[in-house]
């Protein structure tokens, strides 16, 4: 008897064992189930992997651990920069890297794929500023240069601790031009006369509408110099292995004979620097910056999917934001015509920051 009743008490423990083994099991597949609803496809197919990897259980101490990268994992950063004339994508690159900065850790790097010929002084000197920041914070910078880096789109690109360029791609133009329309004359035909009063000696040189000096263009071409050797400077310290009188002279090399002359370091695609990193088993992220939208007619005119600022999105939950978005459709018309231009405020320098170029158009 006594026998009996402990085998039927071993039957019902092992029966609630099974019961308790079951709830856990579908709880676990609950959940993985709505994690996975959230994330997108590729990266729960990565985090999932690991999760096998690592026996196949949760951890319900630390139920979202799997969801973080290995410890022995790293992270590759990718950004994109392609420039114009004002190097204007600037005000973009700047938020990015900070925002690498935050996320990074050690033994990341970053890949910055590169393609502009050059611009103002002022613009690309801040945009390599930026890139100098990664390297401050011990991230290794690949960049690669897919069609073109040409003067402050190589004033960039030298940045990086390994420059990767694609076999046609142009390299090289490490120079200064300033080029100034001069309509002096035409204007004294036209008996008009252009009045400019400037304190101090050099306040204005080289202008269109006044009449240029010898003084004027000895001064002009005594400005450009002292850029000219800052700019062969800072390429200089960045690859201290450049010969660097022999390429600052104003020209530029395709692919082979960029990286015989050491203004690169290898000749391949963006895209096989990404398999690379995939093959080593580095998660590669994409970064870009979104500026939030200024106005609420901005937010109706964003992209399809885009998440709306607090308070339009209290305004979506009322129900307030159909009629808004109603109100706001008589005015779309006119809006689309204005132009886009942005005025210029009036500044005392504010021909300075045009001035002086470090460009190659192509």
């Amino acid at each position: 008897l006594k026998g009996m009743m402990g085998k039927g008490a071993n039957d019902g423990a092992l029966g609630d064992l099974e019961k308790a083994t079951r709830g856990a099991q579908e709880a676990e597949l609950a959940y993985l189930s709505a994690v996975a609803a959230v994330l997108p496809d590729d990266v729960a197919r990565r985090r999932f992997a690991t999760l096998a990897a690592q026996g196949g259980a949760v951890d319900p101490s630390a139920p979202l651990s799997f969801l973080r990268t290995n410890a022995t994992e790293k992270t590759a950063f990718v950004l994109d920069f392609n420039g114009d004339v004002q190097a204007s994508q600037t005000a973009n690159l700047r938020e990015e890297v900070t925002a690498v900065l935050g996320a990074a850790a050690p033994g990341d790097e970053v890949v910055l794929r590169l393609s502009t010929g050059g611009g103002t002084v002022t613009g690309y000197g801040l945009a390599a500023a930026q890139l100098l920041r990664l390297k401050e914070k011990g991230l290794h910078l690949t960049v690669c240069v897919e069609q073109v880096a040409a003067s402050g789109g190589y004033m960039m690109a030298c940045c990086g601790d390994r420059v990767v360029a694609s076999p046609f791609a142009i390299l090289g133009s490490i120079g200064v031009i300033t080029d100034i329309p001069n309509v002096y004359e035409r204007l004294q035909k036209e008996g008009i006369e252009f009045q400019t009063v400037t304190a101090g000696e050099f306040k204005r040189t080289v202008t269109p509408t006044k009449k240029v000096t010898k003084e004027d263009l000895a001064k002009t071409k005594k400005d450009i110099t002292e850029i000219f050797d800052l700019f062969k400077g800072f390429v200089g310290a960045q690859r201290p292995t450049l010969d660097i009188d022999a390429v600052a002279t104003g020209e530029t090399w395709f692919g082979q004979d960029a990286l015989d002359r050491n203004l690169c370091d290898e000749l391949k695609t963006f895209d096989d620097v990404k398999l690379e990193l995939f093959e080593r088993g580095v998660e590669v992220l994409s970064v870009a910056y979104a500026p939030p939208p200024a106005t609420p007619l901005d937010a109706l005119l964003q992209p399809a999917g885009s998440a709306l600022p607090s308070g339009l999105a209290a305004l979506a939950r009322d129900g307030r934001l159909a009629d808004l978005a109603k109100a706001a459709l008589p005015v779309l018309k006119d809006v689309a015509a204005a132009s886009e231009t942005p005025r210029r405020a009036m500044a005392l320098d504010a021909d300075v920051v045009d001035r002086y170029r470090a460009e190659d158009r192509w």
